[in-house]
């Protein structure tokens, strides 16, 4: 079994660390997920430009549901035979289309995660386990978030279907047309009137 041994002086005493095999898997995950992170920001930084572009690396940050659904496109699609560069933008064509249907949106409504007492986890184990700390705001934020991707999946259906404020009479675009034309960011949905507007 493969294992690491860190020793580090800490004030007068010399202390030794030993890592298993597995906290050594662990480690080099959780490095892996960060540069993955760190690639797929600053893609989109370089993709910030074009006007097609309805996410950029602030998404991000605001969003960690988002960063979240590139990492498993990302692990879905790992060939041996295609470049780390080829399979990022590989996802994120990926993200380009898929982004396009209400699908996208629930995806993102299921998997919005909550951060409870610094520990992050799914929606259902946090309010299983944490009852005692009745919904803390980041719970209450993650859940919130997560009605506004299920908002914005019905509205995109609304669109498709024909059945949105565009077909009223000198109506304006629709918060969805809006977005599928890339003149609204997703942000103002959550942060701005359009939020009312919206609904």
């Amino acid at each position: 079994m493969e294992e690491m041994i860190i020793e580090r002086l800490i004030g007068k005493d010399n202390i030794t660390i030993t890592l298993t095999e597995d906290e050594l898997e662990k480690a080099y995950r959780i490095k892996e997920r960060r540069y993955l992170d760190e690639d797929f920001a600053n893609a989109l930084a370089d993709a910030a430009q074009d006007p097609d572009t309805r996410f950029h690396t602030g998404h991000l940050e605001e969003f960690p549901e988002l960063t979240g659904w590139l990492c498993k496109c990302f692990d879905d699609f790992y060939d041996a035979n295609i470049s780390h560069n080829d399979l990022i933008e590989l996802t994120l064509n990926h993200l380009w289309h898929a982004s396009l249907i209400p699908e996208f949106f629930i995806s993102l409504a299921e998997s919005a995660p909550a951060v409870c007492m610094g520990i992050e986890k799914n929606l259902e184990e946090c309010e299983q386990n944490c009852g005692q700390y009745h919904r803390c705001s980041n719970i209450a934020e993650a859940n919130d978030r997560s009605r506004q991707w299920e908002t914005l999946a019905s509205l995109l259906s609304m669109h498709k279907n024909g059945s949105c404020s565009c077909n009223e009479e000198n109506a304006e675009e629709c918060p969805a047309a809006k977005y599928l034309t890339g003149t609204w960011d997703i942000s103002g949905f959550f942060h701005s009137e359009d939020r009312k507007e919206a609904a």
